[in-house]
């Protein structure tokens, strides 16, 4: 039976970076995947573009934006940053990078196969795939070995860099959980999130497909504003989802069994007064013109049949036929189109969850185990995510970094 350095278990995003790394620092590694091929969700990232890292170069800003257990990631962005991310990727990997509109890190080619592919080249060696661990066996506190559907593998130090369980058809089905808490470790319950919504208007399936553009979107709590998010939103097949969804998602994973409704301002960058004095002065301006053909001055045109039943008005009234009441109904719903959430996508449509191993059992500085002596956490696996924009690639980089770095 072959010993090795290190034995890293799942080929995705983190367990990729700590293969170049522990190859960097001359290690005897081996990477074991389920899959036929690695960094299956890392091929869909960003809608196939990967998003590789957020460019935020100061300290505290970046943790900030980990609202979910950000201050365990102190350290790690300490060591390993969005700079040094885009330094890895050019220098070490060969892989020409972009900064894009919200500080995004994209490759020049706009595919995410090309990192998939640099890392399988770096790592083909190293890399067993079609072989699904088993089990994990410890004594007095150490891994003794990993037991697969082939052969049995020991290693001096080992990595669960098994993903969570979000897009299970990649692979990430919650089995470095199973590990871990066999291990001894505490997995704390998981949700998805960063993922659409489902609700319950039947007018959403009409819609599917229409984006809408630098909208103002409120989740709504005992009838307050709990959170809002401006930006893009796309109509879904049953739902709605898009960036501003998205990060919303953060907050309401475990709002789903009372549902809650959100609020979407088409109008944001116009006060309410106002808009209804440009809407009165449009009505006027076109009073032999229908509400249908009026309406395109305001909205998408595939919204509009929708937003007249909303509005319960006759597509067909003239501009001079709609009277103060009906005006302030339409104005009203321009600034307040009112959804009801009933679920999320769920974890087949999420792009990460919350829960997982919890962080109180790992040592930030290491990500070494606080209950095994020779095991190591990184990437999605931990309790811990970020909005959407290439932060949560940047845990799984900078994870792995401090992982195979205090390796001795």
């Amino acid at each position: 039976m072959k010993k090795y350095d290190l034995i890293i278990v799942g080929g995705g995003a983190s367990g990729l970076m700590a293969g170049v790394l522990a190859k960097d620092k001359g290690l005897n590694f081996l990477i074991i995947e389920k899959n036929e091929r690695v960094g299956m969700k890392l091929g869909i990232t960003g809608k196939g573009r990967c998003n590789l890292s957020n460019y935020i170069t100061d300290l505290d800003t970046l943790v900030s934006k980990y609202t979910h257990n950000g201050k365990f990631l102190y350290h790690a962005f300490s060591e390993f940053n969005p700079v040094d991310t885009k330094k890895f990727f050019e220098e070490r990997m060969n892989i020409p990078l972009k900064i894009e509109r919200g500080d995004r890190v994209f490759p020049k080619s706009d595919r995410s196969l090309d990192v998939v592919n640099t890392f399988y080249n770096e790592l083909e060696e190293n890399i067993l795939l079609n072989t699904e661990v088993k089990g994990i066996e410890e004594k007095d506190g150490r891994i003794t070995k990993v037991i697969t559907d082939n052969e049995e593998c020991i290693a001096d130090n080992y990595i669960l860099a098994t993903g969570g369980k979000t897009y299970p058809l990649t692979g990430s089905t919650g089995d470095g959980y199973s590990f871990a808490k066999s291990l001894g470790h505490t997995i704390n319950y998981t949700y998805p999130v960063l993922v659409g919504f489902k609700c319950k208007e039947d007018f959403v399936e009409e819609l599917a497909g229409l984006t809408l553009k630098h909208v103002n979107i409120s989740v709504l709590k005992d009838g307050e504003v709990y959170k809002e998010e401006f930006g893009n939103a796309m109509f879904t097949h049953g739902g709605i989802s898009g960036p501003t969804i998205l990060n919303l998602s953060q907050y309401t994973y475990d709002m789903y069994e009372d549902g809650f409704e959100i609020s979407i301002d088409l109008k944001p960058r116009v006060e309410f007064n106002e808009l209804d004095a440009r809407v009165n002065k449009l009505l006027r301006e076109n009073g032999t013109t229908s509400l249908k053909n009026i309406l395109k001055e305001l909205l998408p045109s595939s919204l509009i049949p929708v937003f007249i039943k909303i509005i319960n008005l006759d597509p067909y009234i003239t501009g001079a036929e709609i009277n103060k009441d009906q005006r302030s109904v339409l104005v009203s719903t321009l600034k307040d189109l009112r959804l009801h959430v009933i679920d999320s996508e769920g974890y087949q449509r999420a792009v990460v969850n919350t829960g997982g191993i919890d962080i109180k059992e790992v040592n930030p500085m290491t990500m070494r185990s606080k209950i095994i002596e020779n095991l190591y956490f990184t990437g999605d696996i931990l309790d811990l995510f970020g909005p959407t924009g290439g932060y949560n690639l940047q845990i799984a980089w900078s994870t792995a970094f401090v992982a195979v770095n205090s390796l001795t």
